[in-house]
């Protein structure tokens, strides 16, 4: 029998193999593991610009070079040096490497163009599980009656977790006061946290003292709440304003200046990962501010600006000729007997992070007046009780940063302080973090009940305390 050939098919196979031939190459395993080798050196160095050469024309019209880079700076200012990677595994969308960082461990997808070009890359974070302690955390709780109580109930679940280290709360309701003790000073101790001795950073609880400083140049007659803040920065600085109309103290206050959370060119130096914004001086804001433009109409809405709060702490320097510290000492401090608030690292406890790492402490540099100071739980029922208006020398100012500067839909603000209503009550809050420390506090000053919290391991705490506040207050 003669078996009839199929040309039509060998042609079509011939040509097949031929085009094989002119493929592009596939890219393996081995060429995504060449190029993780690569991204890791060029990551360690810093050299964002390079890591962007590597990407194909796809991934370059979707972002420039220059947000890129400056993403990628933030990036490494927040996880440090790339230790090592390993493959996971391959899909359509491309390749996944699990990467340990020197702060955090990510999910890292790539997917690589037949020239070994980036077209999309994407990291994910690896949640962190830390265990609860496996023991009861010691505290100074008596548990005699409802309120010891309540505590108990709120702060127990937190001071058990594995990243914690202490907490100290105090509840105030009059004339009366009581303190709480829970955990340690630090995880290598079995001391409680001492009421006037255990020193803590307080983060953005900082502002309310920046606005207070202002409060108290403005009753003095020296500064006024709509002064533009072009007043008080040097002549080179161009004119802050939105079609004439100029930024102005209380914007700075209440963050409705409309500048950005953080100045874009904070991360353009080296940051040190352990104290990030220790490196940013008077002369890189100024450099920032040079060039700043104002884009929106300001006053209008609500934006929480940590720049905003360090530009109004520079404001008050220049204007009294002191540094931020010394104006906080001089015009809060000693008037109310606060002595124990500096911005001084002498005598704090040891802070953790979100991972239950030990903590480096955090110096703001120019950025001091949205979050540098430290104080203990002591020094900050003192200054609570002056909230709720007792005896003291700053009561016309105090009383100046209560009154409501701004009000929409979602927010509103006294002077620094945040308000948050509750029924027909109005509570005064306001909460801070650092690398290794939280901090809560608020009051009612109409019942004359206030709280202040204090931890120092990177887990919020304002949660417990509206908590407490809402139930025995």
């Amino acid at each position: 029998m003669k078996i009839k050939l199929n040309y039509k098919f060998y042609v079509l196979l011939v040509l097949f193999l031929l085009s094989v031939q002119f493929l592009p190459a596939q890219v393996t395993r081995s060429d995504y593991d060449s190029f993780m080798k690569e991204f890791q050196g060029l990551f360690n160095e810093k050299k964002s610009g390079e890591i962007y050469g590597r990407s194909s024309a796809i991934y370059q019209a979707k972002i420039s070079k220059e947000k890129f880079s400056l993403g990628m700076k933030k990036f490494v200012a927040n996880v440090g040096a790339m230790e090592q990677f390993s493959f996971v595994d391959s899909t359509a969308s491309g390749y996944n490497y699990t990467i340990k960082f020197e702060n955090s461990d990510q999910l890292f997808s790539v997917l690589l163009d037949h020239e070994k070009r980036v077209l999309r890359m994407n990291f994910k974070e690896i949640p962190f599980v830390i265990q609860d302690k496996n023991f009861v955390v010691g505290s100074n709780n008596p548990l005699k009656d409802s309120v010891d109580l309540l505590v108990e109930k709120f702060v127990r679940p937190y001071i058990q977790k594995g990243a914690t280290a202490g907490v100290m709360l105090a509840v105030i309701n009059g004339k009366q006061q009581r303190k709480y003790s829970y955990g340690t000073i630090a995880k290598t101790s079995n001391q409680l946290p001492h009421a006037s001795k255990s020193i803590f950073e307080i983060g953005s609880v900082t502002k309310i003292f920046t606005s207070l400083l202002l409060a108290k140049e403005v009753v003095g007659g020296n500064m006024q709440l709509d002064d533009p803040i072009s007043k008080y920065l040097p002549d080179s600085i161009p004119r802050l304003v939105w079609r004439g109309h100029p930024i102005s103290l209380v914007q700075l206050s209440n963050h409705t200046a409309g500048f950005p959370r953080l100045p874009e060119n904070i991360f353009t130096t080296n940051v040190i990962l352990a104290d990030p914004y220790s490196h940013y001086t008077v002369d890189s804001l100024f450099h920032f501010l040079k060039k700043y433009k104002v884009l929106s109409q300001t006053g209008i809405k609500f934006s929480y600006s940590n720049l905003g709060a360090g530009i109004l702490g520079v404001a008050l320097e220049r204007h009294n000729n002191k540094s931020f510290e010394q104006l906080v000492i001089d015009n809060i401090c000693m008037p109310l007997g606060m002595k124990n608030t500096s911005l001084k690292d002498a005598g704090a406890i040891q802070g953790y992070n979100e991972k239950g790492r030990p903590t480096s402490y955090w110096h703001l540099g120019s950025l001091a007046g949205s979050g540098a100071i430290r104080s203990t739980l002591d020094d900050m029922i003192t200054f609570m009780e002056a909230q709720l208006g007792s005896e003291n020398k700053l009561t016309k100012a105090i009383h100046l940063t209560h009154q409501i500067t701004f009000v929409d839909n979602d927010q509103s603000m006294a002077l620094g302080w945040r308000i948050k209503k509750a029924g027909n009550r109005k509570i005064f809050h306001h909460s801070g973090g650092t690398g290794g420390f939280r901090s809560f506090v608020a009051f009612d000053d109409k019942s004359q009940k206030a709280i202040v919290i204090l931890s120092n391991a990177a887990l919020d705490v304002s949660t417990i305390g509206f908590s407490i506040f809402e139930h025995c207050l």
